[in-house]
């Protein structure tokens, strides 16, 4: 679920440290490969976490009480958690890393965030706010890779010039033909086999 990438990702980065201790270099490479991908821990997606089952109460009360504290500002950016602090990251709690871009993109979606303060967790599905947030959670997709969407833009890319599968191939076999006769796309290049066709 939408909500549960913050926790998940958290999570994942301190079962990657604990395997370290059976696998030093595997967990090595998890976390240098994770680290490209903790959108979810930036300021302005950590707060999806809010709506999830899985973080505790109390997490969710202090971070609503460091969003309070941090304020709202929406000039400042920061949609990732920065790859050099993953070290840190594996010690960090959700609610450390509240700043004012978080309160800020609550306040987009229409959530003032002191509307929560003072109310349990448990409760704040009654909160018509609340309610409207959790579904603009639900509506959101989530995405770990930015490889899933370049396939996706080349799949439909390739399915405006042709649908049909033999014609993507002679297509293909025309590019690979192409590729071998002119070795790079410079002007001479390309002026050369010009000439070499008339």
């Amino acid at each position: 679920m939408q909500s549960d990438a913050p926790i998940n990702d958290l999570q994942l980065l301190a079962r990657i440290d604990q395997y370290s201790e059976i696998n030093k270099k595997i967990a090595t490479a998890a976390t240098k490969k994770l680290q490209n991908h903790l959108w979810y821990l930036g300021p302005e997606l950590v707060w999806l976490a809010l709506v999830s089952n899985k973080v505790a109460n109390t997490e969710k009360k202090m971070m609503v009480e460091a969003m309070i504290a941090a304020g709202s500002d929406a000039s400042a950016r920061g949609i990732k958690f920065p790859p050099a602090n993953v070290e840190q990251l594996k010690r960090t709690q959700l609610h450390e890393l509240i700043s004012s871009t978080t309160t800020a993109a609550l306040l987009s979606i229409g959530l003032d965030v002191a509307l929560l303060n003072g109310i349990d967790p448990e409760n704040w599905s009654d909160c018509p706010h609340f309610q409207q947030a959790a579904n603009v959670v639900k509506c959101l997709k989530v995405v770990y890779d930015t490889a899933e969407r370049s396939i996706a833009l080349m799949t439909s890319f390739n399915q405006s010039i042709t649908k049909s599968e033999a014609e993507m191939q002679k297509l293909i076999q025309v590019v690979k033909d192409n590729r071998e006769h002119i070795l790079d796309s410079s002007k001479a290049s390309l002026a050369s086999a010009k000439m070499a066709t008339k």
